[in-house]
């Protein structure tokens, strides 16, 4: 019994130290019911209460310096949940995709888009990549492909809604495609936007 006694006692400064208020290099302005929190080069979430409802990470979207009137990736300041999703980014190959999480963390859009803007009434614009295989180098023995974009508009689980704009010819490598390709449209209304296309006109959309 006295063991027993001596061992709870010895549990409580871990037990307390565990409730403590955990410390952070940057703590932002709640939105939306959450508060994006960073931790070295990682950021996470907290909820309204204050407990961690997304664990620090670090494929969430942030840029020290964003692009005044960038409706895409690189106009993101510090990651925020809109419409309780939050974009995420993979690389691979040393190129840029990006996808979107849920409030649990969990991926519910894949990142395979190069390019996102946050979501507005269930929608989000979107730069969805394609590829089309020309044939075969035959002195280097490899496929020749050719890539590329289309701009479009997407549902909260990643599917194409509608087709806007493109194709837009891109370079598929880090030496070439080191931004995101620029989302060049503007909504007009919540069913009417306009989209930049391949012939630099501005064309009206209406969904």
């Amino acid at each position: 019994m006295k063991n027993l006694i001596v061992g709870i006692l010895l549990s409580i400064p871990f037990v307390l130290m565990a409730q403590q208020q955990k410390e952070f290099d940057f703590v932002a302005n709640q939105e939306n019911g959450f508060t994006a929190v960073k931790e070295g080069e990682r950021w996470g979430f907290l909820d309204a209460n204050g407990d961690m409802v997304v664990k620090l990470r670090s494929d969430l979207v942030t840029n020290e310096k964003p692009k005044s009137g960038n409706i895409g990736v690189a106009g993101i300041k510090y990651p925020k949940f809109q419409e309780e999703r939050v974009i995420i980014r993979k690389q691979q190959d040393g190129v840029n995709y990006y996808g979107f999480i849920n409030t649990e963390g969990k991926t519910v859009v894949e990142p395979e888009f190069l390019n996102l803007t946050n979501f507005s009434n269930g929608k989000a614009l979107a730069l969805k990549l394609e590829e089309e295989r020309l044939g075969k180098n035959q002195l280097l023995g490899k496929g020749v492909i050719s890539y590329k974009y289309d701009v479009v508009l997407i549902d909260k689980k990643g599917e194409v809604l509608k087709y806007l704009e493109g194709p837009f010819p891109v370079s598929l490598s880090k030496q070439k495609l080191r931004e995101a390709p620029k989302i060049e449209a503007k909504w007009l209304g919540e069913k009417t936007l306009s989209v930049k296309a391949p012939n630099k006109k501005w064309r009206i959309h209406k969904l």
